[in-house]
């Protein structure tokens, strides 16, 4: 797919000469330095985002669970501990070396195995972009290779990941699926009208939320519902396997969970922020959710306790009348 689209991008004038040399001004023999000092002297700078930082952190450790699962529903298990372990370990040893992106386990377990991939495909992905970055070559790919070329990749991965979501997951807790969704469709309706509205030099503060309102766009509920979306769709997802499993208690714990991160805006808030105005609707609803699982808990006790308990048939010794029965 890369290759024929590389090419017909190229044949149909979508790409220019011209970008490969302006590229190669960046290439060269970039080896990793360690950059400790930059790191404890951006520390201070640092603090105002953790906000961003923190919700970034949980998510980051939600997709690796994920993934881990992904790969163990396809068939092949590996050890979560250390896979987390490497993560954080390879997450900091990047920093200490100037690179601010952490360290994930890649989506698409299940489709690359589809594919006929191996270890010796991830080997083989980490050594190009090793060398990649090592000269300094990703404006030169990115000038060779159209993003066109790619997203049709993108696109089968997530298929396929879809496709495994539904074939694996018990036939019960399907609806959990969809409703582990609605967050990230908030998520993305947020950041595509925050972008729109940043390319336009405004934001929706400027154009007034009641204007927006007034034209079918509720912002609050975008922003609401799509901000901290990982962990929201994944609390929204236990929620509703326990519900269908009548497991009531482990229901009251994801709600009060959810509260607590409500409480503290790492849920449903523009930003980390202890009890927010914005934020306690959202407090108060798990809260009422909680509660309602609770009563639903007792209410299973109460029944349990009331069945009759079933008494052993007793045995009658047999006639003739019964044995012709």
């Amino acid at each position: 797919m890369i290759i024929v689209g590389t090419a017909l991008a190229w044949l149909f004038g979508l790409q220019s000469p011209d970008a490969i040399i302006a590229s190669l001004s960046d290439a060269g023999f970039n080896p990793p330095q360690f950059h400790i000092d930059s790191f404890i002297q951006g520390v201070p700078h640092a603090l105002p985002y953790l906000a961003s930082a923190v919700p970034l952190g949980l998510a980051n450790y939600v997709f690796d669970l994920e993934n881990i699962e992904s790969a163990d529903a396809a068939g092949d298990s590996y050890p979560t501990r250390k896979i987390m372990m490497v993560n954080g370990c390879a997450s900091m040893l990047g920093a200490f070396m100037g690179n601010p992106f952490p360290v994930t386990v890649y989506v698409g377990h299940a489709a690359y195995k589809e594919m006929g991939a191996s270890i010796g495909y991830t080997l083989f992905n980490g050594v190009i972009m090793f060398f990649v970055c090592l000269f300094g070559l990703g404006a030169l790919l990115l000038s060779l290779i159209p993003g066109a070329a790619i997203a049709p990749i993108l696109v089968y991965i997530g298929i396929v990941t879809a496709n495994q979501v539904v074939r694996e997951t018990p036939k019960l807790e399907v609806p959990a699926i969809f409703v582990c969704l609605f967050p990230w469709i908030g998520y993305w309706a947020l950041s595509l009208f925050k972008n729109t509205l940043a390319t336009a030099g405004t934001n929706a503060q400027e154009v007034g939320i009641e204007a927006l309102a007034a034209k079918g766009i509720y912002y609050q509920g975008m922003v609401g519902l799509g901000n901290g979306a990982p962990l929201a769709s994944l609390l929204w997802g236990c929620m509703v396997v326990f519900a269908i499993n009548n497991t009531p208690l482990r229901a009251v714990v994801a709600a009060l969970v959810a509260a607590g991160l409500a409480l503290v805006g790492f849920i449903h808030a523009n930003g980390v922020g202890f009890a927010q105005p914005e934020s306690m609707m959202f407090v108060y609803s798990y809260l009422m959710m909680a509660t309602l699982f609770g009563v639903k808990h007792f209410y299973n006790l109460k029944e349990s306790v009331s069945e009759p308990v079933s008494q052993p048939l007793p045995i009658i010794p047999a006639t003739k009348a019964t044995e012709a029965a």
